[in-house]
């Protein structure tokens, strides 16, 4: 379930009861490296934010940006560890409170959807990082929607809907 807020903020609440919010800041960014036109390259980054105590939701309040290291074409986006990085200087401005709640990168389509190469990708971040939280989130920047997925280890990935920016 996704919903928008008078404040902008994107709010969104799996069936295993995971939730979180998105600020509009973040939405904004997102929404700047659509691929709206044939010769933009896909982007992608990480998704940082804070974990609510008496929730547990994953509040998302900004986001890694390609840059030096990173591998883009029109199809396909490599993160380079410059992103983990960023997330370590991320938590250590916010006193350790800041952290990883997902991944995000765009597609050169309308509404987007995971390929197979994207949910492998998700599949090693679960498995392989560490998190402050039960899952992530996974989004996709289309040329018209945002995709919004909550990732689990061992589950597939959940289909939460699709937002116009």
């Amino acid at each position: 379930m996704l919903q928008r807020l008078t404040s902008g903020h994107i709010v969104w609440r799996a069936e295993d009861g995971a939730c979180g919010s998105l600020s509009p800041e973040v939405i904004g960014k997102l929404s700047r490296w659509a691929q709206r036109r044939f010769y933009m390259k896909e982007a992608g980054g990480l998704i940082l934010g804070f974990v609510d105590n008496d929730t547990n939701g994953l509040l998302a309040e900004e986001l890694t940006v390609p840059g030096a290291g990173d591998r883009r074409s029109r199809t396909s986006f490599f993160r380079s560890e410059r992103h983990q990085r960023e997330a370590e200087i991320w938590n250590s401005r916010t006193n350790g409170k800041g952290t990883q709640l997902g991944l995000w990168h765009t597609h050169p389509e309308a509404d987007p959807t995971p390929s197979y190469v994207d949910i492998q990708d998700c599949e090693n971040v679960l498995r392989n990082g560490r998190f402050d939280c039960n899952g992530l989130l996974y989004l996709i920047v289309g040329t018209e929607t945002i995709g919004f997925w909550h990732a689990r280890s061992g589950w597939p990935l959940t289909l939460l809907g699709y937002i116009k920016p």
